[in-house]
């Protein structure tokens, strides 16, 4: 084997490991964010289940809500781990199906949880 033929084996060598390694770092990133969103999905089904949905603000105010809105705010939270989950799909395939669902299903979460806590505040 020439010293030509290593040299090129031992590049593409290189950008096989540098195209591996994102991989691996953003895989090490989204582990926060799977644990935060499957405790936020714990967290809602248990909402759901008791038939309420639990809001706070930035300023330490907490609201409650009962009954169908309550129902709507925990879909729509269910939707907005589904609109991560479709984005990162769309990360991943690059569909520009993928962005429309993304978008379409962002929009209907948003106004779930909207429409949740305008009709169980008022």
């Amino acid at each position: 084997m020439s010293k030509k033929d290593m040299s090129n084996g031992s590049a593409e060598y290189a950008v096989m490991n540098m195209s591996k390694r994102p991989n691996f770092i953003y895989l090490a990133g989204m582990v926060p964010v799977f644990f935060v969103v499957g405790l936020l999905v714990f967290l809602t089904f248990d909402n759901l289940f008791t038939g309420r949905a639990v809001y706070g603000d930035k300023f330490g105010n907490a609201y409650e809500v009962q009954g169908v809105a309550a129902i709507l705010v925990n879909f729509g939270i269910l939707g907005l781990v589904g609109w991560l989950g479709s984005f990162l799909a769309f990360l991943i395939w690059r569909s520009p199906r993928l962005m429309r669902f993304h978008r379409a299903i962002g929009v209907v979460s948003s106004l779930c949880v909207v429409g949740g806590l305008v009709y169980g505040l008022s």
